[in-house]
């Protein structure tokens, strides 16, 4: 991309500078090249950002508008999104080292959570009372929670934010977002985006910077009402403690360590790609990859097969996004590999300076060893064997996670009962880990709290208000 794409923070509708000089740089982690400068934001940013929409919040600009024209300003922005999408692909593929294709797919995702949030606004209602006793009447009126912190994660930065910053607008909020030091640029693109589609002033608002210095300031703040954070359970039980000290709503979406469940009567073909794909895609780091491996007994040796042939056959290394998640998985790695020969492992296809990884199984692993427990968020795979239903079931929910979870089996009822049992706040049957705008997330343990989709989604950021009325006629 050549010298770094400079950018500053994206505040009231303006490209803006910070209160402090310091700026850092992201390096391509598939090339270790720089990509793009950020400025380093503090607490006088945030204080800058949250007056800008808290401002706007209140403004009849925003506060009044009407529920039809916000979501026509959403329909807007998903066709100003698919517009751009190519920059906004090229900044993501650049920054997470995923492939172009792969970011672009995720952009275009992004839009359809757009248009599918824009299309929610128009079903949500209030509720009217009209024959209560004593004769009164009441109503419901929907409020916006406030202004909501967004705070992104690094691995799907864009596609993250999609699935809630469309919501938030569509409650009436308004948003301060903290990206991730890692992947900034498509929430600060995202800015212009909007601003071309309409939005008012000081409704998006973008500030760059670390966890500290920037993030905790956000979540801190007295003029934030709602807190949305997408990360670990480590840095999740952070802001949900911040979130008490300021009695805000919050929501969490966290780890997993999921399960992918292939009983012996299952297409073991389909299953081979389902679990290749469950723990390759993105490199492994996606909160949703399948990482361990249930296999019934009677088929683990022909389904391993499979896999193993897959793997010398494919170039599936990618790179991690950072050095420090680099050395996380070597570690991880080397800890395997003292503890049981790799089962099979892939062809590294990297090159440059990148922190490349290729995918690894690993089989008999001890059933205490921290590869069964942790999670590492990288391409590695672990096997476990089971007999029985039941056992495959204790085995799938023996995680302090509950996210995620797939099942391989042509008995149906089996299926069913396996997808009632796991504890998982997404379990897909006989599919590849597809997402849709219509099916809500859940989370279990320190999965996290989950969000809703359609008007519940909406309703998750807004606040419900009983309007009772006195109706006495004749002097009664």
């Amino acid at each position: 991309m050549g010298s770094p794409r400079r950018f500053d923070f994206h505040i009231d509708g303006e490209w803006r500078g910070g209160s402090a000089a310091g700026r850092f740089e992201r390096e391509n982690p598939a090339t270790g090249q720089p990509v793009s400068s950020y400025l380093r934001g503090g607490a006088a940013d945030i204080d800058v950002a949250v007056a800008a929409a808290g401002r706007a919040l209140a403004a009849p600009a925003w506060r009044g508008l009407p529920a039809a024209e916000r979501s026509e300003m959403l329909l807007a922005a998903a066709a100003e999104i698919r517009r751009t999408e190519r920059d906004l692909a090229a900044i993501e593929a650049a920054e997470t080292g995923k492939p172009p294709g792969q970011a672009l797919d995720e952009i275009r995702a992004g839009a359809e959570l757009w248009r599918f949030a824009a299309a929610a606004l128009r079903t949500v209602s209030s509720d009217l009372h009209l024959d209560l006793p004593g004769r009164h009447m009441a109503m419901t009126l929907i409020e916006p929670v406030g202004v909501v912190a967004l705070i992104l994660p690094w691995n799907f930065p864009f596609i993250v934010s999609a699935e809630r910053l469309p919501f938030i607008l569509a409650a009436g909020c308004t948003v301060v977002a903290k990206p991730s030091e890692f992947a900034g640029g498509s929430a600060l693109l995202l800015g212009d985006v909007l601003k071309r589609a309409g939005l008012p002033a000081g409704v998006y608002n973008v500030v760059t910077g670390t966890g500290e210095e920037t993030g905790a300031p956000l979540v801190d703040h007295p003029g934030v009402a709602m807190i949305s954070f997408t990360g670990s359970a480590d840095n999740g039980r952070r802001v949900m403690a911040a979130a008490a000290r300021g009695l805000k709503r919050i929501s969490l979406e966290l780890g997993g360590k999921n399960p992918i469940v292939v009983f012996a009567d299952a297409d073991l073909d389909r299953a081979a790609d389902a679990v290749l794909l469950g723990f390759t895609h993105n490199a492994g780091q996606c909160c949703i990859s399948t990482s361990r491996l249930l296999v019934e007994r009677t088929a683990a040796d022909a389904l391993l097969a499979k896999l193993a042939a897959r793997l010398r056959s494919r170039p599936l290394a990618q790179p991690l996004a950072t050095r420090s998640q680099y050395d996380k998985v070597q570690s991880y790695l080397d800890l395997g590999k003292a503890q049981a020969r790799p089962s099979c492992e892939g062809v590294d296809s990297g090159d440059g300076d990148g922190y490349w990884a290729a995918p690894v199984i690993f089989d008999d692993i001890d059933p205490a060893s921290p590869l069964l427990s942790d999670e590492i968020f990288g391409p590695l795979l672990t096997v476990q064997r089971f007999d029985t239903e039941d056992e495959a079931a204790d085995m799938a929910n023996d995680t302090a996670y509950g996210l995620a979870a797939c099942i391989w089996t042509t008995d149906l009822e089996r299926g069913l009962r396996m997808g009632r049992r796991i504890r998982a706040g997404r379990i897909w049957i006989n599919s590849p880990q597809e997402n849709f705008p219509e099916m809500p997330v859940g989370g279990f343990g320190a999965s996290g709290i989950g969000r809703e989709a359609g008007a519940q989604g909406i309703r998750a950021y807004s606040e419900i208000k009983s309007v009772i009325i006195g109706t006495q006629r004749g002097g009664a």
